[in-house]
């Protein structure tokens, strides 16, 4: 039954044109920035905690500023204690220190994009150990 539904709404509209946008684009983010996180977070030993740890914490904003785009506008501080909460279950005074820790991150320039000469390079190596 739900196949045939299926089918005749993709016989009638073309999905692909349809993007999701604002707070419903921020719950896909968030999700998808979720499940890599928890991924990351399962390679580290139980003992390592992750949530105060500046490194993890880096990792996470420099993920956050590559994905999320100036034309979603969705802010990416607010996205970040989002995950957090999910991930670690963080109470407010744990969000002050992680905000602190953010803040002080984008203060001395360590929250940057991935220069798009790094990407190109990237792409070139992927492109030609195909070859190899």
């Amino acid at each position: 039954m739900a196949d045939s539904s299926s089918e005749r709404l993709k016989s009638k509209v073309d999905l692909e044109l349809l993007k999701p946008k604002h707070s419903l684009k921020k719950s896909q983010l968030a999700n998808d920035l979720l499940v890599v996180l928890r991924q990351k977070v399962s390679e580290y030993p139980a003992t390592h905690q992750l949530k105060g740890c500046s490194e993890f914490i880096l990792f996470c904003c420099k993920l956050i500023e590559n994905l999320v785009l100036k034309k979603d506008k969705i802010d990416k501080k607010e996205l970040l204690k989002d995950v957090f909460k999910q991930l670690f279950n963080l109470q407010a005074p744990e969000l002050l220190v992680l905000d602190a820790t953010v803040e002080f991150l984008w203060s001395n320039g360590l929250i940057c994009k991935i220069p798009f000469s790094k990407k190109t390079i990237n792409w070139f190596k992927k492109k030609v150990s195909c070859f190899l």
